[in-house]
């Protein structure tokens, strides 16, 4: 089959069980390593030997690389999804590895840069392939579908990471990540051979260095939507960096018993990421985004008030994420239609100011702790979200002939 007969089948297979299985086992993966340091991170800093503090610089170092998303998204517009995606899953191997290896610090920043590169390579080239494919009535669904990786990879991994620590040490659970990547590039090398090489079926703009206009992404609506998305990441990384601890400090839980309560968690997003997959495009992507940033902000408000007791701070944990979850899920199908000529570029921006907003989180995210306990993190997310929902209640409008998207920026 040549190239052209791969590109022009690509709309019918794009959302078809097997390539959504196929993309969501990546995801997982992908989202396991990013996801199990944050229950865990006391036990990776006396596996390392270095505080708390200190081990937040790993977090902050992944994130660092993210940030360099919009790179990798501008080389999934020119030369194809397919190498990008297939570059990150690579890196996701190596990456998990090294830090199996790592005898200190030094080699650990290194493992947890490769991380970084990991989601920030495949996850903009997976969602840009599906928004090519999907039209955007539907887009919702399709990527909400996706987005059920992070609840799943919570759901699965975080318990087995708490008994592989217990049974074997903190660095077993990389070994495993390791593998699971290794299944998901097997399965995605043979699924995007059959999609075909090519390059994304819409042409890209081309690169703001080659021409004196600004980026087709460049628009008001553009950055409004990117302020957001910032703020939304940033006020949940300043709880989430500190949650692990706090359970550990306030209940004296294990890192086992950590891992069990924190299904909690991957219950309040399975829930948030089905409602997002089968309402955001009823509702339409603004109102959706909107009413997930008032209940956010209402549960920042209320985790110190239920933080007394382990049931209450559960209860408050799972409500946070609930919140998050729908609301962060909601803005990326909305993102995919700002500039479909730059789409991979676009969904890498998105991704950058959201890696952006987590390493500022990590850095402040302890010391907030340290000055304030939860009561200091939770207070400081509140007034970030109400910034953020000012941004999207004020200065984002919807075109009254199509509710599903926004206005045009001239």
């Amino acid at each position: 089959m040549n190239s052209g007969a791969s590109d022009a089948a690509r709309p019918e297979r794009a959302d078809s069980p097997r390539t959504l299985g196929v993309i969501l086992l990546a995801r997982i993966a992908l989202n396991l390593q990013f996801r199990v340091v944050y229950p865990f991170l006391p036990a990776i800093s006396r596996g390392l030997g270095i505080p708390l503090e200190t081990a937040g610089l790993l977090l902050a170092v992944r994130s660092l690389v993210s940030m360099g998303s919009p790179l990798y998204g501008a080389l999934a517009d020119r030369r194809g999804r397919r190498p990008v995606m297939l570059a990150g899953l690579v890196a996701l191997i190596a990456g998990a590895l090294a830090v199996g290896m790592a005898p200190g610090l030094i080699v650990a920043l290194a493992a947890f840069a490769l991380l970084g590169f990991s989601k920030a390579a495949y996850d903009p080239a997976a969602q840009a392939y599906l928004g090519d494919a999907v039209p955007y009535e539907r887009r919702g669904r399709v990527l909400g579908i996706i987005e059920l990786s992070w609840s799943l990879s919570w759901f699965i991994g975080v318990p087995v990471a708490g008994f592989l620590i217990a049974a074997r040490g903190w660095r077993s659970v990389f070994w495993f990540i390791a593998g699971l990547g290794a299944v998901a590039l097997l399965a995605s090398w043979r699924l995007c051979r059959e999609c075909g090489r090519g390059p994304a079926n819409r042409p890209a703009a081309p690169p703001a260095a080659w021409t004196w206009r600004l980026p087709v992404w460049a628009t008001p609506t553009m950055f409004l939507v990117l302020a957001v998305s910032f703020l939304l990441i940033l006020a949940n990384e300043l709880v989430f960096i500190v949650y692990g601890v706090w359970l550990e400090t306030n209940f004296g839980l294990s890192v086992v018993a950590v891992g069990v309560a924190s299904l909690v968690i991957s219950v309040a997003e399975l829930l948030a990421e089905t409602a997002s997959a089968g309402t955001v495009d009823r509702l339409g992507k603004r109102r959706a985004v909107l009413g997930g940033l008032i209940l956010h902000l209402l549960s920042y408000l209320l985790l110190p008030r239920l933080a007394g007791t382990l049931g209450g701070a559960l209860t408050g944990v799972f409500l946070m994420f609930l919140t998050f979850e729908f609301t962060v899920v909601a803005i990326i199908p909305l993102v995919s239609e700002l500039a479909p000529e730059a789409r991979g570029t676009v969904l890498a921006l998105n991704l950058a100011v959201m890696a952006l907003g987590r390493v500022i989180g990590a850095l402040a995210g302890p010391r907030l702790w340290t000055a304030g306990g939860l009561t200091a993190n939770a207070l400081m997310a509140a007034g970030l979200l109400g910034v953020a929902l000012l941004i999207w209640w004020l200065g984002v409008r919807e075109r009254a002939e199509d509710p599903l998207t926004f206005r045009p920026d001239t």
